[in-house]
C-alpha cells in the first residue's frame, strides 16, 4: 500500500465518522497508511488518484483518533510495562529495606562485641 500524507487540501475531512462510498472525484477511496510524523502508521481512506495529478485530496481516517488498533496495542503495552516497573520498584524497595536492616543488625552485633 502506498504511503499517504495526512496533510491534504481544503476539501479533506478528518471529522468523517465513516468512509464515503466515493471520493470528491467520484472514485472509490482506497485504504492507505499515513507516513507523517504526527500520525505514523495510522490508517486512512484516500483518493485513488492522490499524487497522480487529478486527485481530489479526499481522505478520512479509517478509525477515529484513539481507536486505532495500533495505538490501542501500544497503550496496552505501555500499561503492562508500567505494571512491571511498579513490581520491580516494590521488589527493589523491599531488597533495599532488607539490606539496610541486615547492615544495621550487623553493625549492632559488631558494636556489642567490641564493647
Amino acid at each position: 500500500m502506498a504511503s499517504q500524507s495526512s496533510s491534504q487540501g481544503s476539501r479533506s475531512s478528518t471529522k468523517n465518522r465513516g468512509r464515503r462510498r466515493t471520493c470528491f472525484c467520484g472514485e472509490r477511496p482506497v485504504l492507505r497508511i499515513s507516513s507523517t510524523a504526527k500520525n505514523p502508521g495510522r490508517r486512512l481512506w484516500g483518493c485513488i488518484n492522490y499524487q497522480i495529478g487529478d486527485g481530489c485530496d479526499y481522505f478520512a481516517w479509517a478509525e477515529p483518533e484513539g481507536q486505532d488498533p495500533q495505538i490501542q496495542r501500544l497503550k496496552n503495552k505501555a500499561s503492562s510495562l508500567k505494571q512491571e516497573l511498579q513490581k520491580a520498584e516494590r521488589k527493589f524497595a523491599l531488597a533495599l529495606a532488607v539490606g539496610i536492616l541486615g547492615w544495621t543488625m550487623a553493625g549492632l552485633l559488631l558494636y556489642d562485641r567490641l564493647n
